[in-house]
């Protein structure tokens, strides 16, 4: 594969090279084991594809598609795997790019360093800086994706292909420099004999895996790395402030997200943790292993502080069977003999033997020992090295790893409130005192229902890990929260396993119990339900207990499935704003929770821009950000793009605490703007999506949903319901749906007609240019449906659209939709005051539209095949070849794109 069509417009000559290595050794794979004609068939259909983008003839493209149609089956699929393994490789070439270009920048700390400065450029004084500090807390929870497309086996083969890129940009001999080459072809090879399909939906076992490999991998060394940063640019631009403990944390639902998923369970929590807190241990030894080996300062050379001393000799008087294995030396090398029994206690929390660590708490001490001892007598330096990260890391993550959340839905959670009453032979009216007081009840999954016991397993499977390990699963979330009721229905229940003891002088809480606001109506009642909440006694109590801090959650992907992407966002914004206010005139500190997805049309966007576009009202330094799928790869699959991420994300949760808010405050006329367009928005994307009584049939016949749901990508089901109906589907196979097909309505649909009636009144454009260059919610909205509507492609979308049966509603819906496309393309092009959508931003637009002459192709015989597939009567044996092959360029456009749901 030649690999011209995205090498040629590239600026940076290292990612041309290598993108032109990748095709060149692609190319060769081909040739050895699929034959000259088929590798000369590929170039001829990517070379075809790309002289319709730069010169469309309608009459080529039918032409085009009609060839593409005799291509046998086998040959067929054979030429997707072919486009997709491209796809693969050069999104393995632009994530090394981008680790690279972090690591060219010289001073990696900058992205934080700025942030800092800019405090100091707006006058911020010190104490305000360290008061922010103390409070801070940012946490990715990295989350199962029901439609995560590409198997950990191909990402482990680019993972290598990657490492060996980064050896040929080092100096290499002629004969060295061809053994990488080889070391690559062969990966490629072996890549090109890897399905990329599974043959077998995961299990959740399998997510936590996933999850732990980036646990491991990344987050355990990035995370002290970039508090080092943060303590670097506090040195330079606050000499006074210190440097805060633990600002960054890791949050996890892999394992413990029992929403729809019936696969997640009380043990397969339980199994989670005990699997995460194994990987740590093993990881915690690893280290302590090494740093004996470094800190071989001798008691002849080097005095050491009494009481490491007295530690010593403690350890040697409980471990002496262990003490009398080590060797002699080690008696003059006391660095070395106290890590040598903390490497000891490890492995015995490892088997929970009687000399075992009790807590993380302990392993600290031990750690802090060494560096008191070390800072008292003159070096700091060493202190400052290896033993530090190890302090942080274990301050960081204890022998927990990433905290886990509980997440349920509101009607199992109400059912098993009513169960257990009953059962109690009382009625609501006995909540409250039994929330107090919780009678003893049985947690035995058998003696209830099906729901009630695995929840009430699940609380007590949450109450026996914190016993163990404070703060592993301490967070309980109730999804499409309606109602106070919803949360002092969780809180009842999980009293009754022991999570909080209310009726105490002092109240005692080990939970969080999370509303989650989705729907339209939840969200616009927030702050009613809010007030309710935090103004009941029994809650305030619970409150008391957890320090004063309330989180809540705000869902984006199913706000935006019910009302479209610019009424969610205004409602999502209005809901934060408002619930901020409410916490924080009840005396309480709020944690916010985004549910953002990897899409705009969940949500999703740059990071850091949307943290920065928060109410400029919610002050509360305290945030968690879902990461999912595609994306977590994307940002953590490398050290250098892991560290980058982190860094913007902290910097910009201090920015948005510490800079002014009166600049980012929207006027009353910018506040009415939205209302306005929100509900135009609403009205046009609720008559499409849900009214027009054509469109239910136009989205499964003119998408492959149905063929989403068959393909193995996730644990859980892509239905709530069990049906393809709109209203049952999950958000991320719905947005998955319109990626594929080239709508991706979901992300813009209703946007035009919203922003073209608030236009047409007098100085309403005006208005709306003056909201996007001074509002930075209005510019971060308007900024992500930019690059949506370059993704988006109403000709591509047209090939889709033939495939609907009924030409009369086909004609229809599809005119209905690409009205509502150009209306929103030239609004946002009105608003931004540009030619053509991302004209200011040439290199994005460069990397979106190059991606084009491979997609087109796998696009066509998409389309092809769903309609073969769906002529063909169930049993025959074609099917199953053909599902085969659909399936195939559902992977591959989901790699083009870089997105699924």
């Amino acid at each position: 594969m030649a690999g011209s069509a995205i090498e040629t417009t590239l600026v940076e000559a290292g990612l041309r090279a290598e993108i032109r290595l990748l095709g060149q050794l692609l190319g060769e794979t081909l040739r050895a084991h699929e034959g000259l004609a088929l590798y000369e068939l590929e170039e001829s259909i990517r070379l075809r594809t790309k002289a319709l983008r730069q010169d469309y003839v309608p009459e080529e493209e039918a032409a085009l598609v009609r060839e593409l149609d005799r291509i046998p089956v086998d040959d067929a699929a054979r030429l997707i795997r072919a486009f997709a393994t491209y796809f693969q490789l050069v999104n393995l070439a632009e994530l090394e790019r981008q680790a690279r270009s972090v690591l060219e920048r010289g001073d990696e700390s900058s992205d934080l360093d700025e942030s800092v400065a800019r405090c100091i450029e707006y006058g911020v004084p010190a104490e305000r800086v360290a008061a922010v500090l103390e409070r801070l807390e940012v946490r990715p929870v990295l989350t199962a994706h029901p439609t995560e497309a590409v198997r950990r086996s191909i990402l482990d083969h680019q993972d290598r292909i990657g490492q060996e890129l980064a050896r040929l940009r080092a100096p290499l001999s002629a004969r060295e420099r061809d053994r990488v080459r080889q070391r690559i072809a062969t990966q490629v090879d072996v890549m090109w004999h890897t399905d990329e399909l599974r043959s077998f939906r995961p299990r959740v076992l399998d997510e936590v895996g996933n999850a732990l490999f980036y646990l491991e991998r990344t987050f355990f060394d990035t995370i002290p790395e970039v508090q080092q940063q943060l303590a670097e640019a506090l040195a330079r631009w606050y000499t006074n402030v210190r440097p805060p403990g633990a600002v960054i944390r890791v949050g996890s639902w892999v394992g413990s997200d029992q929403d729809g998923n019936p696969n997640a369970d009380a043990a397969m929590l339980t199994q989670t943790l005990q699997l995460q807190r194994r990987s740590l241990l093993t990881l915690y030894r690893e280290r302590v292993r090494a740093l004996a080996r470094d800190l071989s300062q001798s008691r002849r050379l080097a005095a050491v502080s009494p009481e490491l001393s007295a530690s010593i000799q403690r350890n040697e008087a409980e471990l002496g069977d262990y003490a009398a294995s080590l060797n002699p030396g080690t008696r003059d090398e006391p660095y070395r003999r106290k890590l040598s029994f903390v490497w000891r206690r490890l492995g015995a929390t490892l088997d929970d033997e009687a000399t075992a660590y009790r807590s993380a708490d302990q392993l600290a001490a031990d750690l802090d020992l060494l560096d008191a001892s070390l800072r008292g007598h003159q070096e700091t330096a060493v202190a400052d090295g290896d033993l530090l990260r190890l302090r942080r890391q274990v301050e960081v993550f204890g022998f927990v790893g990433a905290r886990l959340d509980v997440r349920q839905h509101r009607a199992v959670v109400q059912a098993a409130a009513v169960e257990v009453l009953e059962r109690l032979g009382g009625g609501p009216g006995q909540r409250p005192s039994a929330t107090v007081n919780p009678p003893p009840v049985s947690l035995v999954a058998a003696r209830w229902s099906a729901e009630t016991g695995n929840l009430l397993a699940t609380l007590n499977a949450m109450a026996e890990a914190q016993r163990i390990a404070s703060g592993s699963a301490q967070t309980f979330i109730v999804s499409m929260t309606e109602s106070a009721d919803d949360i002092m229905g969780a809180l009842f229940l999980a009293g009754l396993a022991g999570l909080h003891d209310l009726g105490a002088d002092e109240p005692r809480s080990e939970v969080d119990i999370v509303p989650l606001f989705e729907r339209l109506d939840a969200l616009d009642q927030a702050p009613a339900t809010m007030t309710a909440l935090l103004n009941d006694p029994v809650y305030r109590r619970h409150l008391d207990a957890r320090g004063g801090i309330q989180e809540v959650m705000l869902g984006y992907s199913d706000s935006n499935k019910e009302v479209g992407y610019l009424c969610a966002a205004w409602a999502l914004d209005r809901a934060h704003e408002s619930i901020a206010a409410v916490v924080a005139a009840e005396g309480r500190t709020l944690r916010i929770f985004h549910g953002r997805g990897g899409t705009v049309g969940r949500g999703g966007g740059p990071t850091h821009e949307a943290i920065l576009a928060q109410p400029a009202g919610a002050h509360d330094p305290k945030i968690k950000i879902t990461e999912q799928g595609e994306v977590i790869h994307r940002k953590y699959a490398r050290p250098e793009t892991a560290r980058h991420n982190l860094a913007l994300v902290l910097g910009a949760t201090l920015e948005h605490a510490l800079l002014p808010a009166e600049a980012r405050r929207p006027s009353p006329l910018w506040r009415e703007a939205m209302d306005v367009m929100a509900d135009e928005s609403r009205r046009s994307y609720r008559g499409l999506v849900y009214e027009d009584p054509g469109f239910q049939a136009y989205f499964e016949q003119a998408s492959p949903i149905e063929e989403i749901a068959q393909l193995n990508t996730g644990s859980r089901p892509v239905s709530r319901g069990g049906t393809l109906a709109v209203e049952d589907l999950r958000a991320i196979p719905w947005v998955f749906a319109w990626m594929q097909n080239r709508h991706l309505l979901p992300a813009w649909y209703g946007v035009g007609a919203a922003f073209q009636h608030f236009a047409s009144r007098s100085g309403g454009l005006e208005c709306l240019r003056d909201m996007y260059r001074n509002w930075p919610f209005f510019r971060s909205l308007v900024d992500n449906l930019q690059m949506v509507l370059v993704k988006a492609d109403m000709r591509i979308a047209r090939q889709y659209a033939s495939l609907v049966a009924d030409e009369r509603e086909r004609e229809r819906v599809f005119a209905t939709i690409e009205g509502e496309f150009q209306r929103t393309r030239n609004a946002v092009l009105a608003i931004t005051e540009q030619q053509s959508v991302l004209e200011r931003q040439p290199g994005l637009l460069a990397s979106l539209h190059l991606r084009d002459p491979y997609l087109d192709p796998m696009s066509y015989f998409q389309v092809r095949l769903l309609r073969e597939l769906r002529h063909l009567p169930v049993g025959d044996t074609q099917r199953a070849a053909h599902l085969q092959a659909v399936l195939r360029t559902i992977n591959g456009i989901a790699a083009g794109l870089q997105n699924t749901g």
